[in-house]
This record gives structure tokens, C-alpha cells and sequence, in this order.
């Protein structure tokens, strides 16, 4: 019987994860440490504004095939009020910084150090990328096709300029209807 019950316990908790992010739920509250050390970013930061955040490794292969996409998005968008959030984990801050200026990163970058967030968000892999509306509500999310697995973590594809930019204009036009 302690079997049974720990195998319901179980059930229980893997069903929990991922489901955080169902679209029309409202997107979990934080506030982690940027870092590039200026301080800390909240949530509260971001409401009233259409943010895609993306959670990345810098020893993740599609997150750093998805770096220059991300940057040309930010640079396109962030005049519109979008925000690019980056997410990092399981990384030194030192190999996250190293990565960010490889890529020449300039959108705002969080560490994740005790993945609370990466939790909360219901992360199923890296890279993965959340579209979230200025009311701080979940719109979607985009997690590639599984390519494999490293550190322990479950490795996805990285996403599309398609896909991208779709969701972002979703965001966008979400927030100018609001303002009508």
C-alpha cells in the first residue's frame, strides 16, 4: 500500500508540472537577481507590457542558435513596448555573461539560480520561450521538438523567426486593443 500511495504522490506532482503556462492563466509573480548585477527584476517591472520570455543554458546547442534570433527580435520590437526576457539557468555567472556578450545580447537578463521560476512557468526543456500579454496573462508557449537530453535536462529545438514574430504581433495587437 505505501508503494500505491507514493506512486499517486507522484502522478500527482508530474502532472502539476508544466501546466502552469495554460493560455488564459495568469503568469507567476518573481523577482530574480539581472545579471548583469544592477539590481533585481520583478514581475511587476514587466505588467502592462507584452513580454516574451525565453529560458536558456549557455551550454544549451538551440539556445545558442536561438541567441541572434531573440536579439534581432528585441531590437525590431522593444520600440512597440515588447520586452525580451531573458531567463538563464543552470549556469555560472560567468559562462551566462560570457554567452551573452558572444551574442551581443542587449535585452534584459535574469538568473534563475534556484529555478522557482523555471518551476512555476512549468519549463519542460531549453530552450523554451513563453509569450505573455500586458495584463500578465499566458498566451501561449513555444517548445521545440525534443532533440535530445544534457545535464539532466530535456533539450528542444530552437524556435522559429515564424513563430516569433506570430506571437509577438498577437501581443502587440492584444495590447493596443487594450488601450481602445
Amino acid at each position: 500500500m505505501p508503494a500505491l500511495a507514493f506512486i499517486g504522490l507522484l502522478w500527482i506532482g508530474l502532472a502539476r508540472t508544466g501546466s502552469q503556462a495554460e493560455p488564459g492563466s495568469s503568469a507567476p509573480s518573481f523577482e530574480l537577481p539581472v545579471l548583469d548585477g544592477s539590481g533585481a527584476l520583478t514581475d511587476e517591472d514587466l505588467r502592462g507590457k507584452p513580454v516574451v520570455v525565453n529560458f536558456w543554458a549557455s551550454w544549451c546547442i538551440p539556445c545558442r542558435e536561438e541567441a541572434p534570433l531573440l536579439e534581432k527580435t528585441w531590437r525590431a520590437y522593444r520600440d512597440q513596448g515588447v520586452v525580451i526576457l531573458g531567463v538563464n539557468i543552470q549556469d555560472a555567472k560567468s559562462d551566462a555573461k560570457r554567452f551573452v556578450e558572444e551574442f551581443g545580447i542587449t535585452y534584459p537578463i535574469v538568473r534563475d539560480l534556484d529555478q522557482s521560476l523555471t518551476r512555476d512557468f512549468g519549463v519542460k526543456g531549453l530552450p523554451e520561450t513563453f509569450f505573455v500579454d500586458h495584463r500578465w496573462t499566458f498566451i501561449g508557449a513555444i517548445p521545440g521538438a525534443k532533440t535530445g537530453d544534457q545535464q539532466g535536462t530535456v533539450i528542444l529545438g530552437a524556435i522559429s523567426e515564424d513563430e516569433l514574430i506570430s506571437n509577438i504581433e498577437i501581443l502587440i495587437r492584444r495590447a493596443g486593443s487594450a488601450g481602445e
